[in-house]
């Protein structure tokens, strides 16, 4: 027995493995694109529709944790409640079966045919989607390889007897569950523990009986990834890593005492292909479990709330969604940002509808109030900016490059319209107190109706970043607008001509206030090509 042999090549074929996995993976989520989150915020209606949809996405993209990013994304997002995505969860969970299924195919054989096909027709075709189609044939050319490899390794195996004696110890249920938990945790991947059972049952090196129960210990070794992911992430993910520890420790348990009923059933529905029958025990558990929990998501959302209750908020983050956590969905983080915007765009607004009664009757003290909150427009500014920073790291498609040079735009332009208010007018004020002078009823009547019309104007173009239709309102028309302030502003120049001995001070001061007030309107009307 060449032990450095058959470890190398079962490690180099568990390798090969795991790469073609993250590469199918990877290229089905390019392809998949943002139609996958559009189908998940469709069909989260229900438990039943979530369920659906977390059963879809991640058979299609065969990866239930870029399925949890999405529905921890839409959490934090306020577009999903938790309790939402528990059905999602267990879709997810429906969902990974498809792997399982997929790898006890025996087409080993053609792995080499798949991998020649995917990488030529990566290759040859231009068109970016042509591509991914062929590395995910590729991908998955790799994975029924990597098996092959292990096949091959374990092969002298099944007559070296110790190893023999030492897999029919497996009979111990529980030493099973152990050995798949463990071995799950630490190669991060239940479909690798997965693929190994099922080579090493072919390899008639393993009982389904065993094997079942290391498959039932894969399940909760996929909790320990989950959890150590989770940390340090938003609490969102938290919540659904600890969803995932009760579904997958509480559905074990369920089935502990069946285990042996279970390989029987597997057994007289598969009775020749000891390869089906692990997939066919990985799916009848997780199908049967989910058909338990679906109904049980009200008082199991309860309970993970309670385990996992919401931070004591932080001062000193504005927008603690905005997480590397939702990095590996640059659609969810784009989304978050967009969020952050106009959370950000909505504090900004406040501080603007304050801006002109301030400026015209407000005293030094409330000025120097709202010139502080300028800080924290500042500090959001700075936050979203820099995530917008991470995101752009990333590798983008064309649409979402230029959507996120929007954002920049955005929230650039958000805080400069802070910045026009806290310092252009408050300095104008400054001086209005310094000198003692009143504005006139009238021009104050004329200031504030053309005023509202720039708050309205960056009302109108915030609210698109929520959602809000894409189209040119009264408010933002620039030939409106200007007129109105031709107006004001040859009214401002007819009152030059008094005899007021301030009557200078006072013309610089209304004058200070009609250009904040056109330049407010500027900037409503770039936030509104920014929008969307």
């Amino acid at each position: 027995m060449n032990w450095l042999t058959l470890s190398v090549l079962l490690l180099g074929g568990l390798a090969i493995f795991l790469h073609g996995m993250t590469v199918m993976t990877d290229s089905l989520k390019i392809v998949a694109g943002n139609r996958m989150k559009s189908f998940l915020q469709s069909m989260t209606r229900n438990r039943w529709t979530s369920l659906l949809a977390g059963t879809g996405i991640t058979a299609i993209i065969q990866s239930s944790s870029v399925t949890t990013v999405l529905a921890v994304g839409f959490v934090s997002a306020g577009l999903l409640t938790f309790q939402s995505t528990l059905g999602v969860i267990l879709g997810a969970n429906l969902g990974t079966t498809i792997t399982a299924q997929i790898i006890a195919f025996k087409i080993t054989a053609a792995a080499w045919v798949m991998v020649a096909f995917g990488y030529l027709f990566s290759v040859v075709f231009s068109k970016k989607s042509y591509k991914e189609i062929g590395t995910i044939i590729l991908g998955l050319g790799l994975v029924f390889l990597g098996m092959n490899v292990m096949s091959e390794a374990t092969e002298p195996l099944k007559t070296y007897e110790p190893f023999v004696r030492t897999m029919t110890g497996l009979d111990n249920h529980l030493l099973g569950i152990l050995i798949g938990t463990v071995f799950t945790a630490a190669v991060q991947s239940s479909s690798a523990t997965t693929g190994v059972v099922i080579v090493l049952a072919s390899q008639q090196l393993l009982n389904v009986e065993a094997g079942v129960s290391i498959i039932l210990g894969a399940n909760i070794g996929t909790c320990v990834t989950a959890v150590l992911s989770a940390l340090g992430k938003p609490r969102a993910a938290m919540r659904v890593a600890i969803s995932h520890v009760l579904f997958k420790v509480v559905g074990v348990l369920l089935w502990f005492a069946f285990i042996g009923q279970l390989a029987d059933l597997v057994a007289y529905i598969s009775p020749a292909d000891k390869a089906r029958q692990i997939a066919n025990a990985h799916t009848i558990f997780n199908c049967a479990n989910t058909f338990v929990f679906i109904w049980l998501v009200t008082p199991v959302s309860k309970l993970v709330l309670r385990l996992v209750p919401d931070r004591k908020k932080d001062e000193e983050v504005l927008f603690p969604e905005l997480h590397s956590y939702y990095l590996d969905n640059t659609s969810i983080a784009i989304d978050l940002a967009n969020q952050a915007i106009y959370k950000l765009g909505k504090r900004t607004l406040e501080i603007i509808e304050q801006g002109l009664s301030l400026a015209i009757n407000g005293t030094s003290t409330q000025l120097s109030s709202l010139r502080k909150n300028d800080v924290m427009i500042d500090r959001g500014h700075i936050e979203i900016l820099e995530f917008l920073k991470q995101i752009q790291a990333k590798q983008l498609p064309q649409s979402e490059t230029q959507r996120l040079e929007n954002m920049v735009e955005a929230v650039n332009v958000l805080e400069m319209s802070a910045d026009l208010i806290t310092t252009h007018l408050v300095e104008a004020a400054q001086h209005r107190i310094d000198m003692g002078f009143k504005t006139s009823e009238e021009t104050i009547t004329k200031l504030t109706a053309l005023y509202g019309i720039s708050v309205n104007a960056f009302s109108d173009a915030l609210n698109m970043f929520d959602g809000g239709a894409r189209e040119i309102t009264e408010n933002l028309n620039k030939e409106i607008f200007k007129d109105r302030f031709q107006e004001v502003r040859s009214y401002l120049l007819g009152r030059l001509a008094g005899t007021d001995e301030l009557r200078i001070s006072v013309y610089r001061f209304e004058s200070e206030v009609l250009e904040a007030i056109r330049r407010l309107h500027a900037l409503a009307r770039r936030l509104e090509r920014k929008a969307g």
